[in-house]
């Protein structure tokens, strides 16, 4: 089995749940502070709300697709896409059939929260990766070179 989604995967995950649960709650306060922007919170909340469980559901069938892989066997097909539309779609209904409760516009920016948060994520990862890396690369040229000048050699 492959390590690579096994161990990116639910740390992705979990900072989404965070990030999440973190515009949730502010949401619940500023509705508290602010009521008059009560239908946009609304929007941004529910729209984040189905983009995290569309990226959940997404990271499920990418498991069971590696899992599938790794088995050597095939993947068998699902309503994955279609349950994940399904659910932005009702989300925009609702926001569509009770406009004062639910601002449209908001909804529709926030749909695209969880994409943009594991984009995020997968580069910051990468970059600190790559630092790793370059760091580790640094020190074993050092140390051949220390080497190389120990034995008197020129040019290491």
């Amino acid at each position: 089995m492959s390590e690579y989604p096994q161990s990116e995967l639910p740390k992705y995950m979990r900072l989404l749940t965070r990030v999440t649960y973190t515009v949730l709650l502010i949401g619940a306060v500023w509705m508290l502070i602010a009521p008059h922007h009560h239908p946009v919170v609304l929007g941004i909340g529910l729209g984040a709300s189905v983009s995290c469980m569309s990226a959940y559901y997404l990271g499920y069938k990418v498991r069971k697709i590696t899992e599938a892989a790794a088995e050597g066997r095939k993947s068998r097909g699902g309503l994955g896409f279609s349950l994940r539309a399904l659910a932005a779609i009702g989300a925009i209904v609702v926001a569509i059939e009770f406009p004062h409760e639910v601002n449209l516009q908001a909804l529709l920016g926030s749909l695209v929260v969880a994409p943009f948060i594991l984009l995020i994520a997968g580069i910051a990862a990468n970059r600190e990766e790559s630092r790793a890396e370059m760091a580790l690369f640094e020190e074993r040229r050092k140390e051949k070179a220390r080497l190389a000048e120990e034995r008197g050699e020129k040019n290491a």
